[in-house]
């Protein structure tokens, strides 16, 4: 069964905007939406080709778009709820139970994601730090070249009378000499004071501390938002709802929790399912 739902706030001035839903919507109509151009209209539905359909906005946070665009598809465009066929099952252990989701990626996976969208992996970091305090430990180097060209002559002077009228003299060349001199300087420099530690050290030093400070965060909410979905999925395995408005709230929940991870992971969690 097959349930659209659109959720909407009137708000002044917007009552007669296009809305649209957002596995039907075509490229053209994505385009006339203020602030999405038409590469990225079609880069919207190219992924929700490549995902047979979105279920989520928040998937689109893969696409890397900006967050006024964001805003912009959130006010136009809207996700359908599909209320999925859930029969109850029969099962023998925890296991069996845990592995109706083996498709999904575990929760290991889904922290890696979160931390790969907000650049808070260890890896990162110690990449910076190892960085800062390699960065002076190559010199300064200094190159200078000088070109020194010297004309040189003399002359010897005859008196041609014997008068010592200077009139009277002619000169001729005695040597004529051209000197070209070239030179290269190289001069390395090293900063000792800064291979202790620089303050550029000690600015990556400090902003680390708060990339981890974030990335605890970031795992703490993704790790939470994660094991919730899974006891709602758990819950609708093994005790089916039964009337359609508790259908409807398990869904909605549902998508409400994996479009939060979709925003952690920047919509890395839906592309892995």
């Amino acid at each position: 069964m097959r349930l659209i739902i659109l959720l909407s706030f009137l708000v002044s001035g917007s009552a007669s905007a296009a809305r649209f839903m957002i596995n039907d919507v075509t490229a053209d109509e994505l385009a006339t939406v203020e602030g999405v151009d038409a590469e990225t209209a079609k880069r919207i539905v190219s992924l929700r080709a490549d995902r047979n359909g979105l279920d989520s906005l928040e998937e689109l946070r893969i696409l890397g778009l900006a967050p006024s665009t964001m805003d912009a598809l959130r006010n136009h465009v809207f996700a359908e709820l599909k209320l999925k066929k859930v029969s109850k099952g029969t099962y023998k252990s925890v296991a069996d139970v845990l592995q109706q989701f083996d498709h999904e990626p575990d929760v290991l996976k889904v922290q890696a994601m979160a931390m790969s969208y907000t650049k808070t992996n260890p890896s990162l970091v110690e990449g910076w730090l190892n960085a800062s305090k390699t960065a002076y430990a190559l010199p300064a180097v200094t190159l200078t070249y000088d070109k020194d060209l010297d004309d040189y002559s003399t002359w010897n002077y005859l008196d041609l009378d014997g008068n010592g009228d200077i009139s009277d003299t002619e000169r001729q060349l005695n040597t004529s000499r051209v000197d070209d001199d070239d030179s290269i300087g190289v001069r390395l420099a090293w900063r000792l004071d800064k291979l202790v530690m620089s303050s550029e050290r000690i600015r990556v030093i400090n902003e680390a501390q708060d990339i981890v400070k974030l990335r605890d965060k970031v795992l703490d909410e993704v790790t939470r938002v994660y094991f919730d979905r899974r006891r709602l999925q758990v819950e609708q395995l093994l005790s089916p709802a039964s009337s359609l408005k508790e259908k409807i709230k398990n869904e909605l929940r549902l998508q409400e929790l994996t479009a939060s991870i979709d925003a952690l992971t920047g919509g890395q969690f839906s592309g892995s399912l």
